[in-house]
């Protein structure tokens, strides 16, 4: 499964989620998924769009959240992970696109590779799950309660579609009209 293939499922199995995006392959995969759809793409800030997803989790309870988010991503942001323990907000999913290694910075190896869904599992509250195919991504998306970490297994990165730089202003504006 490549990123874009596991956003994608991502995005058919919860169309109308808001969706927030760690920077580079995860927001590139979520900017191709969904046609540049209205999402937070956190373009230029490793480590934080799981604690921006717990963010706009709280302030719409009443809307699905889906953080995707790379697992290097999720290794510089894991103190995150025992936020979402501790919130448990009801409506956060986190997809973690797993192919070991930071893709944005020129594919260094991640230190600790496939264990976020060990990790998410371990904390009190916390479904984790794997998926190793869309089908397993949209399936977890459409029956896991939440809060979830699923970790969908990379095996053919590759950079998946459009930059992930985008124009903060336009970002947040549009964001903005989606969380009405």
């Amino acid at each position: 499964m490549n990123p874009s293939e596991a956003v994608a499922a991502a995005v058919g199995a919860a169309p109308d989620a808001l969706f927030v995006s760690s920077l580079g392959t995860a927001t590139s995969a979520l900017r191709l998924a969904s046609g540049d759809g209205p999402h937070l793409y956190m373009g230029g800030a490793m480590g934080c769009a799981l604690a921006a997803a717990l963010g706009v989790a709280d302030r719409r309870p009443e809307r699905a959240v889906v953080a995707v988010l790379g697992d290097g991503e999720l290794a510089m942001g894991a103190g995150s992970l025992w936020s979402l323990a501790g919130l448990a907000p009801p409506n956060l999913l986190v997809l973690v696109l797993d192919d070991g290694s930071y893709s944005i910075t020129g594919g260094q190896p991640v230190v600790a590779p496939a264990v976020a869904a060990s990790v998410a599992r371990a904390l009190p509250g916390v479904t984790g799950a794997e998926a190793r195919t869309p089908a397993e991504v949209a399936d977890a998306v459409t029956r896991l309660a939440r809060p979830c970490v699923v970790v969908a297994a990379i095996d053919e990165p590759g950079w998946p579609g459009p930059s992930p730089f985008v124009d903060p202003p336009r970002v947040c504006a549009r964001f903005l009209e989606a969380l009405v």
